[in-house]
């Protein structure tokens, strides 16, 4: 089993996540070797001066340590507080007050608010108590000289190790525990995503639907980007003859032929969508009519001179498009109304064409 193995394992409890074990574990691995190098910097006359104390603390984490593979996350939660305040506190004798071994409550406060399921009141009363006992060290210990007298380089070395293994221990609590919550941001950012495309997008053909182009007509409308804008309908001509010759289904795919030739001919920032049934909206921002007229007859030649096998069958269709610019002295609806009297224009007059 390897090492990462070992500290991922799961918890005992099926109704328990893992991740504060895995921080305990953590936690213990940064102050076992934080504690030994503590030790190493001190010397050896101070581990032999304090050997029964350091042997029992050593004990109990590794005890500690092992517990979390058995017991439950609130209890061994518990026993690392416990552990941890009287670790601290009875280090400070050894090292003196400005090793800073009094810095590791903030471990202690830091998993009050995240590895604890207590309501956010009690939370706030564990903190306080953090708070209290980090005070009455102040008046027990402020300016404690090590019981043994150590080098100044010696305490500033210990220091940093103490303050290092601190800062790490709440990266890691920090990275933890804030990380399944920006997971479970990130997916519903995602699903929302997923929930406001499906709902501006016909399921169908894939492009836009009446909705979402409503939604750019009005971004449009108050757009001052743009020198013109050309807009048109399209509708397929008698498309209810393809769904009653050949079937609906062969309809269906006819609409979404229709809609991907839409996007390979239309340029970039041309905005196309299924207007409803078999009529489609296209939007030109940034061409006059006559750019926009080149693009629709090539777009009606594309469709007219394709054919549509559905199965054994061969379909062919074609389009009627009506075409006019946008006055930005009118309205949208008044110009969409516009194109589609051309339309109607188109369709009465043989269709097949763009009317402009």
């Amino acid at each position: 089993m390897g090492f990462f193995s070992l500290i991922n394992r799961d918890v005992v409890s099926e109704n328990e996540t893992k991740r504060g074990m895995v921080t305990l574990r953590i936690l213990y691995l940064i102050l076992f070797i934080a504690f030994s190098v503590d030790l190493a910097l001190a010397g050896f006359d101070t581990v032999v001066h304090f050997i029964a104390r350091i042997s029992i603390f050593y004990a109990a984490m590794i005890l500690l340590f092992i517990q979390t593979y058995f017991a439950r996350t609130q209890t061994c939660m518990v026993f690392f507080v416990l552990w941890m305040f009287g670790w601290s506190l009875s280090m400070i004798p050894c090292f003196g007050w400005s090793a800073g071994m009094q810095n590791y409550f903030i471990i202690i406060l830091m998993l009050s608010f995240f590895a604890t399921h207590f309501r956010l009141r009690f939370k706030f009363i564990l903190a306080s108590m953090v708070l209290i006992c980090r005070i009455m060290t102040i008046f027990v210990f402020a300016g404690w000289e090590p019981e043994l007298p150590l080098g100044e380089m010696t305490v500033k070395l210990i220091q940093i190790t103490n303050i290092s293994s601190v800062f790490i221990g709440i990266i890691i609590i920090s990275y933890i525990f804030s990380k399944d919550s920006n997971e479970a941001e990130g997916k519903l950012m995602q699903f929302n995503d997923r929930l406001q495309k499906q709902a501006n997008t016909d399921t169908l053909t894939g492009l836009s639907n009446r909705r979402k182009a409503q939604s750019i007509l009005g971004k449009l409308a108050h757009s001052s980007e743009y020198a013109a804008i050309s807009m048109a309908m399209g509708d397929i001509d008698f498309f209810k003859k393809v769904n009653d010759t050949y079937g609906h289904d062969a309809g269906d795919e006819v609409l979404k032929f229709v809609a991907r030739t839409m996007k390979d001919v239309c340029t970039e920032d041309a905005f196309v969508a299924r207007w409803g049934g078999e009529e489609f909206l296209l939007v030109f921002p940034g061409m006059n009519g006559d750019e926009a007229l080149a693009i629709l007859e090539e777009l009606r030649i594309s469709i007219g001179g394709a054919t549509i096998r559905v199965k054994d069958q061969e379909i062919r269709v074609t389009m009627t498009f009506g075409l006019t610019e946008y006055d930005y002295n009118g309205d949208i609806d008044g110009t969409i109304k516009e194109a589609d009297e051309k339309l109607y224009q188109g369709k009465m007059n043989g269709r097949n064409q763009v009317v402009y």
